[in-house]
């Protein structure tokens, strides 16, 4: 026998079931990696934006201090701050060639708007303010991200029907965080 293997003989049937062997082990981490890499149909991501599925119409333009009002007008509910004085205005606009509807409800010194659809969320950036990177934020029970530059903050955050914003030119960061836990659903 050890003169079959220094010949080469038998070291051809040892070579083969090794590589069956190993043929056999990749197969199985390719399975299970698929397996587990896999996600369920049902499962969406809540955290993305998802487009209205039916198509936007216009709205009446308008201007109140009724935030039920207006979210009644802009077809979703509106986050606001209950209490204080506020001046809202509904209007439309374009996205990407679709009409998209846009809220604003003006506090002292708070702006929030709105966008339907949701993913005519960039209609709402302030371009001159950066993402803060701060995780565990939430708005309304709604993931958040927090851009600021000085004293101005900006919130942003989306459900399936609309996109927000919190905006607020000169806010302490305490102050401008009481302030989001005091937001309210209107609808």
């Amino acid at each position: 026998m050890a003169e079959q293997v220094r010949n080469g003989k038998g070291s051809g049937a040892i070579g083969r079931i090794f590589l069956v062997l190993g043929v056999v082990l990749l197969m199985a981490v390719i399975y299970i990696s698929t397996i587990l890499l896999q996600i369920p149909e049902d499962e969406t991501d809540s955290y993305v934006a998802a487009e209205s599925p039916a198509p936007i119409t216009r709205m009446q333009p308008a201007a109140m201090n009724d935030a039920p009002a207006l979210a009644g007008l802009f077809g979703a509910p509106l986050p606001c701050l209950p209490g204080y004085a506020m001046r809202g205005q509904g209007d439309n606009t374009n996205y990407e060639g679709s009409i998209a509807r846009i809220a604003t409800l003006q506090y002292s010194g708070v702006t929030i708007s709105a966008v339907r659809p949701a993913a005519a969320a960039p209609l709402l950036l302030h371009e001159d303010l950066s993402v803060a990177m701060r995780s565990g934020l939430s708005i309304l029970h709604t993931p958040a991200v927090l851009a600021e530059k000085g004293n101005a903050r900006c919130v942003y955050f989306s459900t399936a029907d609309a996109s927000y914003s919190v905006y607020a030119p000169q806010a302490g960061e305490e102050d401008f965080f009481h302030m989001l836990d005091s937001l309210e659903w209107t609808e």
